[in-house]
């Protein structure tokens, strides 16, 4: 293998093919502001050179070339291509939500849960039972601080998930507790639960030549949860929540997403909404530019899409998803209902799925009409269409 120096990176020749090192991901992917803060750089990292930073990947050592950070970044890999390595195909074009085998509306039946957790608390009554019955031996979740900050947990037990439950609406580097429940806990059966960006980064992360399997094979479940959108936590919670409506996070027991509006719940005092369209100017680039909103690449999707208030929409699409509700199938977990059954059903899940995919393909044209910058994995798609 040949080393080579050019003025701004390292490269890697193998076999006359250039290898891509850290250096390129910060030219192609981090400074351009796509970095999707999801930690498989850092978690991917042997020698431990790469590190977070206020939610951004820094080179803290010196880089050893490995080049496994630059090929496990969700922002490098094609979505289809990890589509074929998870299922076999890729998503036709009609398969909007992506290739999934049966659709459930669920709900926890645990009242513990149900009063902490949001949207029929499906996911951390399916985790509870898990763990209950062995089928894992922990969940790698987002838990936050006081402060609303996310921040990634290795939960053990039913009330390290409650601890952990309700939405974030903000990104955290959650390979990175992927990491710990392997290093530091000894975790050999986990679920992982991510958004779409970041269960896309761990499929990158457990296949290819350059797989990371001393951490990947120890997910026995990948749990996606639906997203339309996540903003940063700096640039949204601190300075326009906390700076501009003078709220403070660590009096929020609760955010939510309804009928167009940002809700804000305050303790003893009334809530407060904000116009989803109005805080567009806020949502990260990286999810602008994101087509998955049913999260393809897990074995069980969930949501609040298309299920009654109070309950969660449930998209089965592996094996491994069958064999989790089979294990816990005799437990009071879960009440399951064949999503055509409940309204709106489906074709709402459908519309949220187009209505991202919309908005993606007009801000990727818009963007492209600009010459600013798109993701490698674009950039690569389009120079082979030509």
């Amino acid at each position: 293998m040949a080393v080579l120096r050019s003025s701004k990176v390292w490269l890697q020749q193998e076999g006359g093919i250039i290898v891509k090192v850290f250096g390129h991901l910060m030219k192609e992917v981090i400074n351009p502001g796509l970095c999707l803060s999801c930690g498989a750089c850092a978690a991917s990292c042997t020698h431990a050179a790469v590190q977070m930073v206020d939610e951004r990947p820094m080179l803290k050592t010196k880089c050893e070339l490995c080049n496994v950070c630059y090929y496990h970044c969700p922002q490098v890999n094609d979505q289809a291509a990890l589509e074929v390595k998870t299922f076999g195909r890729s998503a036709s074009e009609g398969e909007v939500l992506g290739v999934y085998e049966r659709a459930f509306s669920a709900k926890a039946l645990d009242p513990e849960i149900i009063a902490h957790a949001q949207d029929g608390g499906a996911v951390t009554a399916l985790l509870a039972a898990l763990l209950e019955v062995g089928f894992i031996d922990g969940a790698v979740v987002m838990g936050r601080d006081e402060r609303w900050r996310p921040t990634p947990r290795v939960a053990l037990t039913k009330e390290e998930l409650i601890e952990c439950s309700g939405t974030k609406y903000s990104r955290g580097a959650i390979l990175l507790g992927l990491r710990d429940a392997v290093d530091l806990y000894s975790c050999q059966r986990l679920a992982l639960v991510g958004t779409p960006c970041q269960i896309k980064a761990f499929r990158a992360m457990a296949t290819g030549e350059r797989a990371v399997y001393r951490l990947t094979h120890a997910v026995r479940l990948c749990i996606g949860l639906f997203c339309m959108r996540a903003f940063p936590y700096e640039g949204f919670f601190r300075r326009v929540i906390e700076g501009q409506l003078e709220i403070k996070l660590e009096e929020v027991p609760k955010f939510d997403i309804k009928r167009g509006r940002f809700i804000i719940y305050r303790r003893g005092k009334p809530k407060r909404e904000l116009a989803i369209d109005a805080l567009e100017q806020f949502v990260d680039v990286p999810c602008k530019l994101c087509s998955d909103f049913a999260s393809g690449l897990a074995d069980i999707s969930v949501g609040a899409a298309g299920s009654p208030p109070n309950r969660s929409t449930m998209l089965l699409r592996t094996s491994r998803a069958f064999e989790a509700l089979d294990a816990v199938g005799g437990s009071k977990a879960l009440e399951l209902r064949p999503l055509e059954e409940v309204e709106p059903g489906l074709d709402a899940v459908k519309r949220a799925a187009m209505g991202k995919k919309k908005d993606a393909d007009n801000e990727i044209d818009r963007r492209r009409r600009l010459g600013k910058p798109l993701p490698p994995w674009l950039q690569r798609q389009e120079g082979e269409a030509t």
